[in-house]
């Protein structure tokens, strides 16, 4: 099959298309320049084309009986500054749209070509969970001779998704990439996706930052929109991501167990020996329970403000308790040795709970962990 260039964003040479659309198209074939269709000409905007022409080209499209089938190809560039909090991510992507338009096949009259030519109608597309309009880098409209219509676009977006952060650190998180008919309902167009992947064969260059890649989908659905009772085609590209292990193991365990291993510490000195000895062990103590709570607030800062418990609160919070507990009891201790005289109940009490706090902290954070696991928020 014969393309021919009938529009293009950007001075870039036609061996430049073909390398650029070579991993989502059909095929690679020659291409030659033979017009630019004025009001179909890209520009590097956040919109491509104004209401009036989508409309326009949205009323004349190939078939009257039956909806027009688009050729959906998604390339995935990059995907950078995942954001929890505000619940975004910045998104770099290539969408080529193919579909047959038999007004378009070539004739012997050039004249009636031109004139079909400015007259194209083509399916256009919006990102439907972005937050603001897409930032279009390249974009290119291809013809062949027996009608098979190729658009290609480059862009840069940033898109909404739907956190759910119940067992963070360790939660996985789904960014979606709403590809949604922007004006031509299902009686008029439909979406047949043909290839969707990223651009490297190890996504992990594509994802910028403490995610790796798990799983990558796309379904195909449709949408209403709330100006219509009609239903739209939509491509919903699904990346399944999950924090990287070492992110986990030192902004997580490795503070955690340094808390674990100075609070079991501190339960070691003897308050009933010396006065002098008390004084290390509230305070340690203390230190250590101001400690939990300000790394629970630096976490708690990567995460939006949720209405539930996630795991980080369960952890921090048996921390914090524990601590507390082994406050309390230091000072139960004191109090038995220095001015009830009970040397023997005050040195029975710290050797007992000296042994039964690590047992007791153990058991506790594995049976939140286990909690939180069969819950199972993230299946």
């Amino acid at each position: 099959m014969t393309w021919c260039i009938i529009a293009h964003a950007h001075s870039v040479d036609a061996a430049d298309i073909v390398g650029q659309n070579s991993g989502l198209s059909k095929s690679a074939p020659e291409l030659q320049l033979i017009s630019q269709l004025p009001g179909q000409v890209a520009r590097p905007e956040s919109v491509n084309n104004s209401w009036q022409t989508e409309l326009s080209n949205s009323v004349r499209q190939p078939s009257p009986y039956q909806p027009t089938v688009a050729y959906v190809y998604v390339r995935l560039n990059t995907v950078s500054q995942i954001n929890l909090p505000d619940k975004t991510y910045n998104v770099s992507a290539e969408v080529v749209l193919e579909w047959q338009d038999g007004r378009l096949a070539f004739t012997s009259n050039g004249n009636d070509v031109d004139l079909i030519l400015g007259k194209i109608w083509s399916p256009s597309f919006t990102i439907g969970n972005e937050i603001q309009p897409r930032e279009t880098q390249n974009r290119s409209v291809q013809v062949a001779p027996n009608g098979w219509v190729r658009v290609y676009e480059q862009f840069n977006d940033v898109v909404k998704f739907d956190a759910d952060v119940h067992t963070f650190p360790f939660s996985n998180q789904t960014l979606t990439l709403a590809i949604n008919s922007a004006l031509d309902d299902r009686s008029t167009v439909r979406f047949s996706v043909q290839e969707f992947n990223f651009s490297s064969p190890d996504p992990s260059q594509q994802i910028i930052g403490r995610w790796s890649l798990k799983k990558l989908n796309a379904n195909t659905k449709s949408f209403n929109r709330l100006d219509s009772k009609l239903s739209f085609p939509q491509i919903l590209v699904l990346m399944h991501i999950q924090p990287k292990p070492e992110y986990i193991i030192f902004n997580f365990f490795i503070p955690l167990f340094v808390i674990f291993i100075a609070a079991a510490a501190v339960t070691w000195i003897d308050p009933t020996q010396t006065a002098p000895h008390t004084a290390p062990r509230v305070l340690g103590t203390i230190i250590l329970i101001l400690t939990t709570i300000t790394l629970k607030f630096a976490l708690a800062r990567e995460i939006p403000a949720v209405s539930y418990i996630t795991l980080t609160d369960a952890v921090f919070g048996m921390t914090v308790f524990f601590l507390i507990l082994s406050l309390i009891m230091s000072c139960t201790i004191i109090f038995l040795k220095e001015y009830l005289q009970k040397d023997v109940l005050a040195k029975a009490l710290n050797i007992n709970f000296r042994k039964a706090y690590p047992l007791l902290y153990v058991a506790c954070m594995g049976t939140v962990f286990l909690l939180f696991h069969v819950v199972n928020w993230n299946s």
